[in-house]
């Protein structure tokens, strides 16, 4: 049974809708905002990449203070329009509804179609993907080194590894358990609601202990890094503490002990914005969050200073704990010389990594592995939480079919959604798993063209749509409404990280912004809802519905 028309229960319709209500219901609480938010910034896997990468890319730039712009950036430019539109209007498709009413139906649902595909046909599969591929096999190959327990190594190597079965050779337990753990998060989003929210506080629980055992050992034990190390080395024939950076050096590195540069402090900010830039989550799924007005605020400006805060906490730890030299070198060695570090399986020196050296309890271990691999895994429902909730937008704007727009009246879910995203999430895994160029796919050109968009409506909305600016309270800021001005900052801000990715040829080959097969499905993805939108227009013309009738108005709770 799905959610039915206001005109068949007595109510006034609307006719420019499908009906007068979504079918959701408003459960999500604060805290529910706020931990999908931090979740969906990946404050732990952000600090690996960050840590791992930047510091010998960029060896003269401060992390920390990288941290700090970024966070201050993104809090009260993007974040804070993204804010304002969600306690103006909470409604299911977040950004999707903010620029098609605010700056033109066309870019609303071109931003929406691009950042919907890429969720329903990407990053849904991804995440399982690369919680089975990366995060599981290093927790266990970290537990393995640093205890000598060998089985460890053993699964993750057996994880990994291709398997004949029906004629097909293939990695069939990376297969097995990321469908497995598509479908039990499909069936906790179909049948949750409030058990959803409540399995993601305890999985937080968690992935949060996890960050605190990594700081707490940096905190307590960090002077102790070096020794930890050169035990490490003893038992598996990698170099000793002493010995990276002469190694790193040897091998032409030259940027141990570079000074101390603002240029270069900058251009770490592509690492930042990927912890800071993704807060947004709340606000694709504004209709069921309770006092939006105030929610949306403390889950996504709040969300971005927090995790901002713990982010530099762990960089300022880890950089006084292993040295910026040390950290710069190691780094160099693993991306152009893995061999001669010399680390099991190839382990990256992440922090996650080096934190583990600093104990051998089998607990804080299977802790801090567990956490990660949480991490890494809890983009999937995040995922298909934002995809859906685009579809049912689109379905009652009738600019998709109905069917994915419906909501189950007795679980109060949108069923066939979460069904659909399932199975395209199981045709991106199968894809990641056999074709070795589909983890280079990203869209990370058209997420911050879309958050441009975004940044842009902010800064008309106050003047497009001035009743519905006053109805979350118009603030305003030197006399100008605050998110004209935060819109505008967002604007210029995210349009100069657009044009480091393009331009500057570092980040961009590191990002794999500017590959070929990214730049082309990119293209084509956008491409193809140009053509989706012109024929949705036709097809309802020629029902007797004007389509742009719809985007004149805020669409139902």
């Amino acid at each position: 049974m799905t959610s039915t028309p206001a005109r068949a229960t007595g109510a006034p319709q609307d006719f420019n809708f499908t009906r007068n209500a979504t079918g959701l219901v408003r459960e999500v609480s604060m805290w529910d905002a706020l931990i999908m938010n931090t979740l969906g910034m990946n404050v732990a896997i952000g600090s690996v990449l960050l840590l791992q990468q930047a510091p010998a890319i960029f060896p003269g730039g401060s992390l920390v203070l990288s941290v700090v712009i970024g966070t201050l950036i993104m809090a009260f430019t993007l974040l804070w329009v993204y804010s304002e539109f969600a306690a103006a209007m909470p409604r299911s498709g977040g950004d999707y509804v903010f620029v098609s009413r605010a700056l033109h139906p066309f870019l609303g649902w071109l931003l929406s179609w691009s950042q919907g595909i890429w969720l329903i046909f990407f990053w849904i599969g991804f995440n399982a993907w690369f919680a089975l591929v990366a995060a599981a096999p290093t927790a266990m190959i970290t537990i393995g080194s640093v205890t000598g327990n060998q089985t460890w190594i053993s699964a993750a190597n057996g994880l990994l590894a291709k398997h004949d079965f029906l004629g097909i050779h293939m990695q069939w337990y990376v297969l097995l358990f990321g469908t497995l753990l598509n479908i039990l998060f499909a069936l906790l989003l179909i049948f949750g609601g409030r058990v959803y929210w409540r399995v993601q506080k305890w999985l937080f629980l968690i992935a949060g202990l996890a960050i605190l055992v990594m700081v707490g050992l940096l905190l307590f034990r960090g002077t102790s890094i070096g020794a930890s190390w050169d035990s490490f080395a003893a038992k598996n024939g990698t170099l000793r503490y002493d010995q990276v950076i002469p190694a790193a050096k040897a091998a032409g590195f030259t940027g141990a002990t570079a000074p101390f540069s603002f240029t270069a402090t900058l251009l770490m900010l592509p690492w930042v914005f990927f912890v800071v830039g993704y807060a947004q989550g709340s606000a694709q799924i504004g209709g069921e969050v309770k006092r939006a007005s105030r929610t949306q605020y403390f889950a996504m400006v709040g969300g971005v200073l927090i995790n901002g805060a713990v982010l530099a906490i762990i960089v300022l730890l880890a950089t006084h704990s292993l040295g910026s030299a040390w950290l710069r070198s190691a780094d160099y060695l693993a991306a152009n010389d893995p061999a001669k570090l010399g680390l099991p399986g190839g382990l990256p020196p992440g922090v996650n990594f080096l934190t583990a050296l600093m104990t051998h309890n089998v607990v804080l271990l299977g802790l801090l592995g567990l956490g990660f691999v949480i991490w890494a895994l809890m983009g999937t429902p995040l995922s298909e939480l934002q995809a859906t909730r685009y579809m049912l937008a689109w379905g009652l704007d009738r600019s998709a079919p109905q069917a994915l727009g419906r909501v189950n009246d007795r679980v109060h879910t949108p069923v066939t959604a979460i069904v659909f995203c399932t199975v395209t999430g199981e045709v991106a895994l199968l894809a990641l798993i056999n074709i070795a160029q589909a983890s280079l796919l990203g869209a990370l050109l058209a997420q911050i063209g879309a958050f441009i968009l975004v940044a842009a409506a902010g800064v008309v909305f106050p003047y497009r749509l001035k009743s519905v600016w006053q109805s979350a309270g118009g603030r305003r800021l030197f006399g100008l409404p605050a998110v004209a001005v935060a819109g505008a900052g967002g604007v210029i801000a995210l349009g100069a990280l657009m044009l480091l990715f393009i331009f500057n040829s570092t980040i961009s080959t590191q990002f794999a912004a500017t590959a070929h097969l990214s730049v082309e499905f990119m293209l084509g993805v956008i491409a193809a809802g140009v053509l989706w939108y012109i024929g949705a227009y036709l097809v309802n013309k020629r029902r007797g519905i004007n389509l742009n009738l719809a985007f004149k108005q805020i669409p139902p709770e």
